[in-house]
């Protein structure tokens, strides 16, 4: 598992952010390249974004946007609680509903 960062491809970029549809299919490209080579199952299961002045909560943005079958991480660095704070969330029905975080080293 990684993590690979995609360039902003919102048309207002300082205050939204879009995966760019082009960073997007070329990672899925990318997988099924490695699988096809070594019989691995790499796939694209999620995005993660900031939010710099509020917490990890989904904005209407990102539920107005979000889709099935996709994990959605929200790293939070202007909450209430303090610090940076991370949520991971999934769309259900019409509403991203948190999902839980499991950490492996």
């Amino acid at each position: 598992m990684e993590a690979v960062p995609a360039s902003n491809g919102a048309a207002e970029p300082a205050t939204r952010y879009e995966i760019s549809p082009v960073d997007y299919f070329a990672q899925i490209r990318r997988c099924r390249r490695i699988n096809d080579a070594q019989s691995e199952n790499f796939s694209v299961v999620g995005a993660y974004h900031s939010h710099p002045r509020r917490g990890p909560e989904p904005s209407e943005t990102d539920t107005a946007q979000a889709f099935r079958d996709f994990v959605f991480l929200i790293v939070g660095l202007g909450g209430t609680a303090g610090g940076m704070q991370i949520g991971a969330y999934m769309l259900n029905d019409e509403s991203l509903t948190p999902v839980q975080l499991t950490v492996v080293d």
